[in-house]
């Protein structure tokens, strides 16, 4: 009956339908896909495969920096069956860190991948497992494992090739042909544009993006956009799927078949990314990442018995699935990866859904205008200077009325320093080039050898130490950019006016009657700034999680009362090798001219070399190189569950070993004495050069995917006893 329906709404003879196709030829090549799609292969019974993910949670700054929190690895066996009743078997599992926090699978309470792309509906990420009840734990169709009790249900969205289709999507394009090579077989692929009509039903959930056809069998080959759900009453707009952050937050999805067997297109490649902006992060993204990889297939032709029965082969309902786990033991002992960790998620990026994104989040529509900081320091900070700081700022998206183009502006007062400060910019990104102009008024931070995603303390100052110094920088400029996706290459060339003010500290304890070292001496002056830097890879960093080697080469000049040129080197490496971790990063620059203290290079506990003071060393030249080897111990290494939502990651002990080594150089009597003008008004020298390199070694034990540890570390330039310390996170 289904297929006569769908083969006469073929034959009507009709005015084309301009609201739900763009043209006639688009809606002749749709029905036919549906017609396809809501049968599976008669030759396919049910499949059994392996599936490979990474679940990482991130951010990413406002500069375009991104970098993970944790990553989380996870191998699984998954079987479907055509009636759809599917399960997912998770068989192994290993997690690395930089922060001790929960292990995200045991929030999971169905699988996390789409087993098909065929029929009416898809069943999402979001729900439980369906073979739950209210009363007591269901059973597994296929293995026999039980879930636990829970009475919520699983969220299934609305297929773009659906019976139902035409009252909730519009189709646009098919009228491009790629060709795909497949040994010696040419597949043409089709894409069309899905998007979802302006009134829907109320709770509906359904799908926006590019969905890509084989164009001779009309099978699916991939789904990439996004799904939403209307959650304003009948007839309501669309929404994120992200609960208290819906506003500003979407849900991405990245659905690849590959064909198995020469006839079947099946799941080969998964992405789910869920996205979040929340006002008090600025221009920062929250992060959640699943990439998952299938391989290994075994295909079963349908039960013989069954066809000569005339029993149904399929259905297009949702039928139940099952998200079971394997016992600790069978979990610890599992050791037949195919990927290393973060190999699946090393080359993803935040706005790789960008060309996807529901209007709101992209760059064409009506202008937009938002209250928002580009970073959550700009909203709230507290440090020494100025005491507690708050702010507000809003930003402008040109968008249609001037393509490209961003304004914003923020401005707040430090309220014990009794000071105004404010900035403004106008961006313009035109593809790769982006231009951009700036002027403002900021505290500036003056440390050296920083990762890319350290923009100071926000309100750690409170209770702890403030282990930055700081400029008063009054500035001007504008600045060209030119990024080369295909090598991960950046270029950016500054020019400008800058004016540099000493400040002084306005408290000098924190909550906690602990004393602040007093801000160290500059040199006041204005002078024409001037900056270029060459970035590879610049997400590639070693104190996170994201494998890979990046580099970064720095030149700044300033021409008038204070004259200097400075140039500035940094190298990172990450890599993950079987039970090995190795994380390296070197730093060195030098400092011309006349080179005023807040250019100098300073080194100390919290600069590259542990066991020493708070910047004790400082030169016009400077090197300091970091490294750590870890070693992950087969024990101790399924996951911990604490209750049925509540899981910790695996205590997976690891032998760790860091060192560290740096040096500190002065040129000429300029460079010396410009050491000496860093302690302000004290008489006595507050940093020193030096001498021969300095260097620290560390080993130890660290848990949790290398979260914690604790460790025996000494100086080995000097005669020195061991100290134990504690060490938090991937830092070295």
């Amino acid at each position: 009956m289904l297929t006569l329906f769908l083969a006469a709404q073929l034959a009507v003879a009709a005015i084309p339908d301009t609201a739900t196709y763009s043209s006639t030829a688009l809606r002749t090549l749709v029905n036919e896909a549906v017609l396809v799609n809501n049968r599976v292969p008669a030759s396919l019974g049910r499949y059994r495969a392996r599936v490979e993910s990474e679940i990482a949670i991130g951010q990413r700054d406002g500069a375009g920096h991104e970098s993970e929190e944790s990553i989380e690895q996870v191998a699984s066996e998954l079987q479907w069956s055509r009636t759809g009743d599917f399960e997912q078997h998770v068989t192994g599992y290993r997690s690395q860190s930089r922060g001790f926090q929960f292990a995200t699978i045991g929030f999971f309470r169905n699988a996390w991948v789409v087993p098909s792309l065929y029929g009416n509906r898809l069943s999402l990420l979001f729900g439980v497992d369906t073979t739950r009840r209210r009363a007591g734990a269901g059973i597994s169709k296929l293995s026999g494992s039980r879930g636990d009790a829970n009475p919520r249900t699983t969220l299934v969205a609305i297929h773009p090739l659906s019976v139902d289709r035409e009252n909730l999507y519009r189709f646009s394009g098919g009228d491009t042909v790629e060709k795909l090579n497949v040994g010696d077989r040419e597949i043409r692929i089709v894409r069309i544009l899905v998007e979802p009509k302006a009134k829907l039903p109320y709770r509906t959930v359904v799908f926006s993006g590019e969905m890509d056809l084989d164009v001779d069998r009309k099978h699916v080959v991939r789904m990439r956009g996004s799904f939403a759900s209307t959650s304003e009453g009948p007839g309501g707009g669309l929404s994120g799927l992200l609960g208290s952050v819906r506003p500003t937050g979407i849900a991405f999805v990245e659905l690849v078949n590959s064909e198995v067997s020469q006839e079947f297109w099946l799941p080969s490649y998964q992405r789910f990314e869920a996205q979040a902006m929340l006002p008090v992060m600025g221009d920062a993204k929250a992060v959640f990442r699943i990439v998952s990889r299938f391989s290994d297939y075994v295909i079963t032709p349908p039960d013989a018995a069954a066809v000569a029965a005339g029993v149904p082969l399929d259905t297009l309902r949702p039928r139940p699935h099952v998200l079971s786990m394997a016992t600790r033991d069978s979990l610890a002992a599992f050791r037949a990866w195919r990927d290393e960790i973060g190999t699946a998620t090393q080359a993803t990026s935040t706005e790789d859904f960008m060309d996807v994104a529901p209007a709101r989040w992209r760059a064409d529509g009506l202008p937009q205008v938002a209250l928002r900081t580009e970073r959550l320091s700009d909203l709230v900070r507290f440090n020494r200077i100025e005491g507690l700081f708050t702010g507000l700022g809003v930003v402008t998206r040109m968008r249609d009325a001037a393509p490209g183009l961003t304004l914003r502006a923020v401005a707040g007062y430090a309220w014990n320093e009794r000071t105004v400060r404010a900035r403004s910019s106008a961006v313009l990104d035109h593809g790769a080039w982006t231009y951009a102009l700036r002027a403002g008024r900021s505290l500036d931070i003056t440390n050296d050898f920083r990762n890319p995603l350290d923009s100071g303390s926000t309100l750690g100052a409170l209770f702890g130490t403030d282990d930055y110094d700081y400029v008063d920088r009054y500035s001007a400029g504008a600045s060209v950019t030119r990024s080369f996706a295909r090598s991960g290459l950046q270029a950016r060339l500054e020019a400008g006016w800058a004016d540099d003010r000493a400040v002084t500290n306005t408290l000098t304890q924190n909550l906690l009657h602990s004393g602040y070292l007093p801000n160290r001496g500059i040199d006041a002056g204005n002078y024409l700034r001037t900056a270029f830097t060459l970035a590879w890879h610049s997400d590639a960093n070693a104190e996170y999680l994201r494998p890979g080697l990046g580099a970064t080469l720095g030149y700044l000049r300033g021409d008038g009362q204070l004259n200097f040129q400075r140039i500035d080197l940094r190298l990172s490496t990450r890599r993950n090798a079987g039970r090995w971790t190795f994380a390296s990063r070197l730093d060195a620059g030098v400092v011309l001219g006349s080179p005023p203290p807040q250019q100098l290079f300073e080194m100390g506990r919290s600069e590259g070399l542990p066991g020493y003071d708070y910047k004790q060393f400082a030169g016009d030249q400077a090197a300091v190189f970091r490294t750590l080897a870890m070693y992950r111990l087969n024990t101790l290494t399924a996951p911990i569950r604490l209750t049925r939502l509540v899981w910790l990651p695996a205590l997976a002990p690891a032998l760790a070993v860091t060192a560290q080594s740096g040096w500190t150089g002065a040129s000429d009597g300029a460079a010396r004495t410009a050491i000496q003008r860093l302690g302000g008004t004290v008489q006595q020298p507050v940093s020193t050069v030096t001498g021969t390199a300095r260097a620290t070694v560390a080993g130890g034990i660290r848990l949790f995917g290398g979260a914690f540890g604790v460790s025996m570390a000494r100086a080995v330039d000097r005669a020195d006893r061991w100290r134990a310390q504690f060490d938090f996170g991937q830092v070295f």
